[in-house]
């Protein structure tokens, strides 16, 4: 056989064993460690978010970052708690009765208490979507994807219609002092009105990725309106992090994330 014709088969054959390899992981139900909490894979996760935890780069970065931010004495507040990754790491630094989290597709709720129970926590978990003003949202499935968008961003994708809540009610009812916020496309419109009184930080999760730099600049200047701005030693391409009384800039100049990225880095 020729080296032009063994390139492909051996693609093919790093594939098959690919694909027999997430097989047998979701079959088994492995248990993936991420930054000290485990998730445990299965069939609600595609080949591809399984690999993506398998690696863990992103959420590892994530956790790191959202350790440095938390007080013993703080209160969490997780919007889009996803698998409930991030609202798990919390509870177990500071406690499950200082975090709350909110996620608005239901298929995940199974999936997130199964979290909870791997790590021994308990922090309180609400299934609806946050948004400025209560009421019914639609959201589309994609199963590429951890968590339902309201962007619909495949043609396949499935709608599903959720309740919601207004932040403003959420923020009043549990008073957190930090807010962790991964929507999957709705935080142009979250933060329309928003009061955060006692909200002293903000982590935004890959605002770009479904909103684009406009939109990002439009929650930047909705914030900033209410004294929040961003932290460029701690923001990254990944994260978004705003300080109340920081200095603003706006995203349109993405400089500040590419170069704020080894600064983030650094602590891995």
């Amino acid at each position: 056989m020729s080296s032009y014709s063994r390139g492909p088969v051996r693609r093919a054959f790093h594939r098959a064993l690919s694909w027999l390899g997430y097989q047998w992981r979701v079959s088994r139900r492995v248990s993936i460690t991420i930054e000290g909490v485990q998730i445990r894979a299965g069939r609600h996760m595609s080949r591809r978010v399984e690999k993506a935890l398998s690696k863990g780069r992103t959420q590892r970065d994530e956790l790191q970052l959202i350790g440095t931010l938390l007080s013993p004495d703080g209160t969490v507040l997780d919007i889009g708690a996803g698998l409930g990754l991030v609202s798990a790491y919390c509870a177990k630094r500071i406690g499950s009765d200082r975090v709350f989290a909110y996620e608005a597709d239901p298929d995940l709720e199974p999936c997130i208490r199964e979290t909870y129970q791997l790590n021994d926590v308990e922090p309180s978990l609400e299934i609806c979507a946050v948004g400025s003003q209560s009421g019914r949202v639609t959201l589309y499935r994609d199963e590429h994807s951890i968590s339902a968008s309201v962007v619909r961003r495949r043609a396949g994708a499935r709608p599903v219609e959720v309740s919601g809540r207004a932040l403003n009610y959420v923020v009043a009812k549990i008073q957190p002092t930090l807010l962790v916020v991964d929507e999957e496309g709705a935080e142009p419109d979250l933060f329309d009105g928003a009061e955060l009184p006692t909200v002293t930080r903000i982590v935004l999760e890959s605002p770009d990725r479904l909103i684009g730099p406009d939109g990002t600049d439009r929650v930047i200047a909705q914030l900033q309106g209410i004294g929040f701005g961003i932290r460029r030693g701690l923001s990254s391409p990944e994260h978004l992090v705003l300080w109340r009384g920081s200095s603003v800039e706006l995203a349109s100049d993405l400089s500040h994330r590419i170069d704020s990225r080894p600064a983030l880095e650094s602590g891995n």
